[in-house]
């Protein structure tokens, strides 16, 4: 049997843990921040990598929230699938 204490301080625990999560900010389903702080940071420090991450996660929660046809999705899926692939494929040098 657990104590008054005990049930206070799991009350208090679990206080804290709904006050984070509540804090915490998602954008498209993918991106989370904590405060505006935070995510101006992130807009300033966007670089190439996490543009075409964003522009993926918009794509995706727009297809979770039935805004394309079954053409449009199709099209999208493999614009990804192409991105990906050419992400993940050895860079080419040219000597010059």
């Amino acid at each position: 049997m657990e104590t008054k204490e005990n049930q206070n301080i799991e009350v208090i625990k679990e206080q804290v843990v709904q006050s984070s999560l509540e804090k915490t900010q998602v954008l498209l389903g993918a991106i989370s921040y904590i405060n505006q702080e935070d995510y101006e940071k992130f807009l300033e420090n966007l670089d190439i990598n996490q543009a075409v991450f964003v522009l993926m996660a918009g794509c995706n929660y727009a297809q979770s929230k039935g805004s394309y046809n079954l053409d449009e999705s199709e099209l999208i899926a493999k614009a990804i699938k192409t991105l990906k692939k050419s992400s993940k494929e050895p860079k080419e040098t040219s000597d010059q």
